[in-house]
């Protein structure tokens, strides 16, 4: 064999080895950079997850059964992500209870026919609300009272752990009716006596946790910020405080405001962490969702997370019941 074909032959087996070489490399990267590609479709996943974990659930007002079209909320690109411990810190939890009786006022009604004005149901889910509360954790957490009028707000009881003092500044609470119905009530008054009164936690190393229950029970007067906003933010800006609202509402109808009312409501809700409720005059519903709000604040999902059904049934599972 001549030094020719001997030079060619070898030519040949080093291309041979070196495209065999990029293939191999060519491969590899290929591998490398789908890798690359679906961890980054990991990451965007997680992300996006926690953001819809951030994003407020909320309920039109009696849902679409009482004709009512649903009031949505913007989801907020920008929610903060708790980041707090989920430690079972002491409450102090100041309930604001609104004593307005609105001229039509539609009172709850019991299976058995006995009836009850709206105040009268809310200082008893009230009531059963500290009791269970302290039930659980006796002496632990503490409770302040706030009262709403048709002239502004009031404070009534300072913190206590102790119930009977809470219950008697309870049954003293009366009905407010205004003469006039206000379109639009004023919050900035309440926050500024709240902001003023309320027990504020440290952000390093807390030893409570800081929680205002609002009860509002007007339907024909929405509440908004006419002055005062910068209180409810000064307030949130603390990763220990949070806000909850229970809506108590006439059935909805042409006659009153109650999704403007709960749109505004809802839109309190600045953290993602409120849970926010609406009941009609149904008097199981106010004690079902008065009872959702025990759940401590640090430890609870977002309200959009929730279940309260201890199983799910299939469609395909039959329902059988005694006779």
């Amino acid at each position: 064999m001549s030094d020719k074909e001997t030079t060619d032959q070898e030519i040949q087996v080093i291309s041979e080895r070196l495209q065999s070489v990029t293939t191999i490399e060519s491969a590899c990267n290929n591998a490398q950079s789908q890798q690359q590609q679906q961890r980054q479709q990991q990451q965007q996943a997680k992300s996006s997850r926690k953001n819809n974990n951030n994003d407020a659930a909320r309920q039109p007002v009696d849902s679409k059964k009482a004709g009512v079209a649903a009031t949505t909320t913007p989801a907020d690109d920008y929610a903060r992500v708790r980041n707090v411990p989920e430690l079972n810190l002491p409450e102090k939890i100041l309930l604001v209870i609104d004593t307005v009786r609105e001229q039509q006022c539609t009172p709850f009604k019991l299976g058995t026919g006995a009836t009850y004005l709206p105040l009268f149901m809310i200082k008893r889910v009230v009531e059963n609300f500290v009791s269970a509360k302290s039930t659980i954790q006796p002496g632990i957490h503490e409770y302040a009272l706030m009262s709403l009028n048709s002239r502004g707000a009031c404070w009534l009881c300072d913190y206590t752990s102790n119930t009977k003092t809470v219950l008697n500044h309870l049954e003293s609470i009366t009905e407010d009716v205004p003469d006039e119905e206000q379109k639009t009530y004023d919050l900035g008054p309440l926050f500024e006596v709240i902001h003023a009164r309320i027990a504020t936690p440290v952000r390093n190393q807390p030893t409570f946790t800081s929680r205002v229950i609002l009860i509002y029970g007007r339907s024909n007067s929405v509440p908004k910020f006419h002055t005062g906003q910068k209180y409810l933010e000064n307030l949130t800006e603390n990763p220990y405080f949070f806000l909850d609202v229970l809506f108590a509402h006439e059935p909805p109808s042409d006659d009153n405001m109650c999704e403007a009312v709960y749109a505004e409501i809802a839109a309190l809700d600045t953290t993602s962490f409120s849970y926010i409720f609406e009941v009609g005059r149904n008097a199981a519903k106010i004690h079902d969702n008065m009872a959702k709000l025990l759940a401590h604040p640090l430890q609870r999902p977002p309200q959009k997370d929730t279940s309260y059904t201890l199983f799910s049934m299939t469609a395909n599972q039959e329902v059988h019941t005694n006779v």
